[in-house]
């Protein structure tokens, strides 16, 4: 298993893209166009969600002063 410290920067760049893809979808919604799928933001979303997960389980591994820094980093995402 990874570190939190590994996950939260994979966590923070599949939130980044669902972002990016949710914009697009919205946009394409807007202009009638329409080549990102929600299907691909969705699997997007599902293993940003099982990454999440396994950091909360992860966090408890830290020290108590660093649990609550990183549990805040988790609720960010």
């Amino acid at each position: 298993m990874s570190s939190i410290g590994e996950l939260f920067p994979k966590c923070r760049k599949l939130a980044y893209d669902a972002r990016q893809q949710l914009s697009m979808i919205q946009q394409q919604q807007r202009n009638g166009t329409g080549h990102v799928s929600v299907t691909d933001l969705y699997m997007v979303l599902e293993e940003l969600n099982r990454q999440l997960d396994t950091m909360e389980t992860l966090v408890l591994r830290e020290t108590p002063s660093q649990r609550e820094v990183w549990k805040q980093k988790i609720r960010e995402l």
